[in-house]
């Protein structure tokens, strides 16, 4: 039996963190934009044997960090990622029409083959073998009205944590978690510095043996 999902990170940067902060909204995008080819094409096939006017989507991770997920999404001093409390946007999420999330899953080339057929309803939540350090989870929406974008409102009480990259300075990170303030009533505890690439305990950890 799979163990229940109970946390969903956002790998992101700092400037849609503010823009989420404040707006209290979660953007989905057209995956016409995505970089990687093999996913959002597959997508547009999807829309289209659908015969759906539009199709936006949302990626988290349903796992812990890993140096993929900060390099790729997150990298630099601007980098952070944002922790969901899974079930909370769960609640919001299966009140929406049209809005449709789950868990990725990952096949090899082979898997793709005609003898070894993909339900088209699956097509949006499968991803190549060589992603599965990602742990995907993906909210999509579909619908025949035109417009570029869709927005989820939620409060800020989803939110359980936001870590900040450890390639941003210390001293400016001190001045955004002061800006980032506003969003806990125990700020010190959901605001933090990511320790991915020096952490103490670790280090002395190995200094002690």
């Amino acid at each position: 039996m799979e163990n229940p999902i109970t946390k969903l990170n956002r790998f992101t940067t700092l400037p849609i963190l503010l823009d989420m902060l404040e707006r209290k909204k979660l953007t989905l995008l057209n995956p016409r934009l995505w970089e990687d080819k093999n996913d959002s094409e597959i997508i547009l096939e999807y829309k289209s044997r659908k015969g759906i006017e539009n199709l936006f989507a949302l990626c988290f991770s349903h796992d812990d960090e890993t140096i993929h997920h900060w390099k790729t999404y997150s990298n630099g001093p601007s980098g952070c990622v944002i922790e969901f409390d899974a079930k909370k946007l769960f609640a919001i999420l299966d009140e929406i029409p049209g809005l449709k999330h789950g868990k990725i899953i990952y096949k090899k080339i082979d898997d793709v083959s005609s003898k070894k057929r993909i339900e088209l309803d699956d097509v949006p939540f499968t991803k190549r073998w060589p992603y599965r350090c990602e742990e995907e989870y993906r909210i999509i929406y579909e619908t025949n009205e035109k417009m570029d974008f869709y927005e989820i409102e939620f409060p800020l009480s989803v939110i359980r944590k936001v870590t900040i990259s450890q390639q941003m300075p210390e001293q400016i990170y001190n001045t955004i978690k002061k800006h980032l303030k506003g969003t806990a009533k125990d700020p010190d505890k959901r605001i933090s510095r990511s320790t991915l690439y020096e952490n103490q305990r670790w280090i002395s950890g190995f200094k002690k043996m």
